[in-house]
Order: structure tokens, then sequence, then C-alpha cells
């Protein structure tokens, strides 16, 4: 049986975990998407302290099962913009990256977002797109003057439910709203 996932904001306490997450997500993930130079760019660029704190109002949130960090994610609600969602190689496919994406969706909406946007990285673009998010262009992220990464610009509209639920379309009364 599969232990409890538990959702919380993260911490100071957490940079380094998160860098450690993240740098074992991308040499690991994102494999076969990117060329090993790439790949070996990002992760020099990552540095523990730039982590936490996330500047205001942006939100960090982490998985965490059996007490070890398995996944977070960051969202800047001011813009709309998913900046970051990374899982544990370990826990793919389990629900990690859903609940963190729904989490940080729920948060938006109820900041009154209209659409969550976002740059997927080549591997995670399926996941998205299984999500609900929508394919807007190709973009690159600059590393470095030498290192582009094509990614894929993405967005998801707040649901109609929702926007119907704050009183601002066709529709009557609140819609529950799951708790992050």
């Amino acid at each position: 049986m599969a232990s409890r996932l538990n959702l919380r904001a993260a911490s100071a306490g957490d940079q380094h975990a998160l860098w450690r997450l993240h740098t074992r997500s991308i040499t690991s993930l994102c494999q076969g998407a990117y060329s090993s130079h790439e790949l070996r760019t990002w992760v020099e660029l990552l540095r523990p302290e730039a982590y936490l704190p996330a500047d205001p109002p942006r939100t960090v949130l982490v998985a965490e099962q059996e007490d070890q960090l398995v996944g977070f994610g960051q969202l800047d609600p001011v813009r709309g913009e998913l900046e970051a969602l990374y899982v544990s190689p370990d826990t793919v496919g389990l629900g990690v990256g859903s609940a963190l994406l729904s989490a940080l969706e729920t948060l938006a909406w109820r900041a009154n977002v209209r659409a969550m946007t976002l740059d997927a990285s080549l591997n995670a673009e399926p996941f998205y797109r299984a999500r609900g998010y929508v394919p807007l262009h190709a973009a690159r992220r600059i590393l470095t003057s030498e290192v582009h990464l094509v990614c894929t610009r993405m967005q998801k509209r707040q649901p109609l439910v929702l926007r119907s639920a704050a009183g601002e379309g066709p529709g009557q009364g609140r819609a529950p709203l799951p708790e992050p």
C-alpha cells in the first residue's frame, strides 16, 4: 500500500532537498528530450540558495511521502504562471505531479487567475496535455548564450464552472474547490 502524500508550503529548511530533487529530476527524466550538454548546463546553473524564500506572491508547495520530499511546484498567481513542477524520478506515474498541479491550480483559480500558463519541457508536454493544457507555440528557455532549451508554451483556462461560481457567467451557486 502506498504511503500518504502530504502537500505543504515549502520552508527555508527545504532548500537543499529542493535542489537535490530538481537536479535528479532533470538528469533522469529529461534524458532523451535534451542533449547531455543541455542537461549538464541546466543542472550546473541550479543553486540550493536560489529556491527559497520565494519572492511574494510566489507560492512553493512541496510533496512529501514518509518525510521524504518527492516533488515541488512553484506558482506566480499574479501572472498566472506555473514556474516549476518537478517530481522525484522514483515517483513518476504515482500521482505526485498531478496532486501538486491540482493544488497549485486551485490556488490560482481562487486568486481569480483567468488562465494558467507554463513552459513545458519536451518530456513533460504529454503530462500537461493530459491535464487540460493546450499548446500555444514553441518557445525557448535561455540558459546561456549558447544553450537555449526548446519547450512548449502551454495554457489552461480557468474552468467555466469556477467563473460561474464567482458570478461571472451563466450558472448559479458556488462550486466546491478542493483544498491544497
